[in-house]
């Protein structure tokens, strides 16, 4: 039977929370598959972390994490310490990425490290004000660090925990954890596939999107010249 844990980070997420988690565990159960999900809440101002105490009281495979302020690497990594399974998957909350991408990654982990989902190669309904940034960093992140992926967003990503817990600690508190992985990885010649995923956007981006773009571009910087 394969195992997993899911990680999902959430923020100001009480519309969607208990909906989505529900439909996420439906997805999962007929499967027959074992697995934990922590719902990681980083600072959220509204009833985001009050609802997932009430979903983890009900469902025993379902574990919260909380820290205090904003800060999606700070408590990924923290679930990446308390999982207990060595297969982690990231997901969104709004589950805007296809939900087949996780038994299509459990396969995969039997023989690679890192599963990349890529909304690049696959196909994505999404705003040109998302889709461009993004176009803009891949292209930075193959100039600076020479990395041929496509997508370094939080969802739909695989991990072997073996092979990221060595740099764990390295990885930054924000949202560039992901390029951190994959370029640890790397170096260190770990297996790493892209594969195509879905992708529809159900809201509108909680990121500034300015804001955003140069948090990543000076970690980005950070990375090449160490």
């Amino acid at each position: 039977m394969d195992t997993f844990s899911i990680i999902i980070p959430v923020y100001n997420e009480e519309a969607v929370i208990t909906k989505n988690t529900e439909s996420l565990i439906r997805f999962l159960n007929p499967k027959k598959l074992a697995y934990e999900i922590f719902l990681c809440n980083n600072g959220s101002k509204d009833n985001t972390l009050r609802l997932a105490k009430k979903i983890e009281r009900k469902y025993k495979n379902i574990k919260v994490i909380s820290i205090p302020g904003k800060g999606v690497g700070t408590v990924f990594k923290k679930a990446v310490k308390l999982a207990k399974y060595n297969n982690i998957i990231s997901q969104d909350m709004d589950l805007s990425t296809d939900l087949n991408f996780i038994p299509e990654a459990l396969e995969l982990l039997k023989e690679y490290d890192i599963i990349v989902g890529s909304k690049k190669m696959g196909s994505q309904k999404r705003s040109f004000l998302r889709t461009m940034p993004s176009t803009i960093f891949i292209f930075l992140v193959k100039l600076f660090l020479n990395l041929p992926y496509k997508d370094y967003s939080m969802a739909a990503k695989a991990y072997k925990k073996e092979a990221i817990i060595k740099h764990i600690d390295k990885v930054d508190y924000g949202t560039s954890y992901v390029i951190d992985l994959i370029y640890f990885a790397k170096r260190d010649k770990k297996r790493i596939i892209e594969i195509p995923v879905k992708c529809i956007d159900k809201r509108k981006s909680k990121f500034n999107i300015l804001h955003e773009s140069l948090y990543r571009l000076k970690n980005l910087i950070k990375l090449a010249i160490k």
